[in-house]
C-alpha cells in the first residue's frame, strides 16, 4: 500500500466502485476461510468422538446407533490403535451380532403369526358355530311359523263352517 494517506472524499466513483468489490471480495474469502475451518473443526470432532467410521456408511451407521453402550464399554477395555484412538468393533462380529438379532425378531414374529392364526381358526370356528345356531333357530322359527299358518287356516275356515251353519 501506499505511504501517503487516501483521501478518500476526492475518490471518484469508478474509484468507489472498485474499492468496494474489493472490500466484498475481502468479505467472501474471510467467510469462505471461516466455513472451512468450521468443516475442518467438526470433521475433527466426528473423528474423535467416532473413531475411523466412514460417516457416509449406513451399516456403520446402524451399529453405531444401535450399539452406543456397548462400544463405550467396549473403549474402555478394547486395544488402542498405534495413533491413539480406540479400534472399532470387528465388521464380522458386528454382523453375526445382526443377524443373530434378526434371527430373535423372526421367530418373535413366527410365533406372532401362530397366535393370530390360533385366533383367527378360533373365531372362524365360533362364527361357524354360530352360523349353524341361528340355521336352526331360523329352521324352528319357519317351522314354528308354518304351524301357525295351518291352525290359523283351520281357525278360519271353523269358523266360516259356523258362520254358515247360523
Amino acid at each position: 500500500m501506499k505511504d501517503e494517506k487516501m483521501n478518500i472524499e476526492a475518490l471518484s466513483r469508478a474509484e468507489l466502485l472498485t474499492l468496494l468489490s474489493i472490500l466484498e471480495g475481502e468479505l467472501e474469502a474471510q467467510d469462505v476461510v471461516i466455513h472451512a475451518l468450521r468443516a475442518q473443526q467438526r470433521d475433527a470432532f466426528i473423528q474423535e468422538r467416532y473413531g475411523q467410521y466412514d460417516l457416509s456408511d449406513p451399516f456403520l451407521a446402524l451399529q453405531r446407533d444401535s450399539e452406543s453402550e456397548e462400544r463405550q464399554n467396549m473403549l474402555s477395555c478394547s486395544p488402542v490403535h498405534p495413533q491413539g484412538r480406540a479400534v472399532g468393533p470387528n465388521p464380522l462380529a458386528v454382523l453375526k451380532l445382526v443377524m443373530a438379532h434378526c434371527k430373535r425378531m423372526q421367530e418373535r414374529m413366527m410365533g406372532q403369526l401362530a397366535a393370530a392364526e390360533n385366533r383367527h381358526k378360533k373365531m372362524i370356528a365360533e362364527l361357524e358355530q354360530e352360523k349353524r345356531r341361528s340355521a336352526q333357530v331360523s329352521a324352528h322359527c319357519d317351522d314354528f311359523t308354518s304351524l301357525l299358518q295351518t291352525e290359523r287356516d283351520k281357525l278360519l275356515q271353523q269358523l266360516e263352517m259356523e258362520r254358515a251353519c247360523f
